[in-house]
C-alpha cells in the first residue's frame, strides 16, 4: 500500500468521525423533543435533526468515495 492510499484510508476514519461527532453534539446540545415541543420550537429542533442527518450521510459518501480511491487499482488509470 503506498502512502496516498494510507492517507486515504485515515481521512476515510476522520470523516466517519466527523459524522459521529455532528451527532454526538445534536445529543448533547438540542433539548429533548418533549422539551421543544412545549416551547414551540419543534419546526427548528426538526430542521436541525435533518441537517444532521444530512452531514451524516455526506460523511459516508465522503468515506465511501475516500475508501474507494485509496484501495482502488492504480495500474488501470
Amino acid at each position: 500500500m503506498n502512502t496516498s492510499a494510507v492517507e486515504s484510508i485515515l481521512f476515510a476514519i476522520v470523516s466517519l468521525g466527523l459524522g459521529i461527532v455532528s451527532v454526538i453534539f445534536g445529543m448533547n446540545l438540542l433539548p429533548e423533543r418533549m422539551a421543544a415541543e412545549e416551547a414551540g420550537t419543534v419546526v427548528p429542533w426538526f430542521l436541525t435533526w435533518v441537517m444532521i442527518g444530512l452531514t451524516v450521510l455526506s460523511a459516508i459518501g465522503v468515506a465511501g468515495y475516500l475508501l474507494m480511491t485509496g484501495l482502488s487499482d492504480r495500474r488501470r488509470y
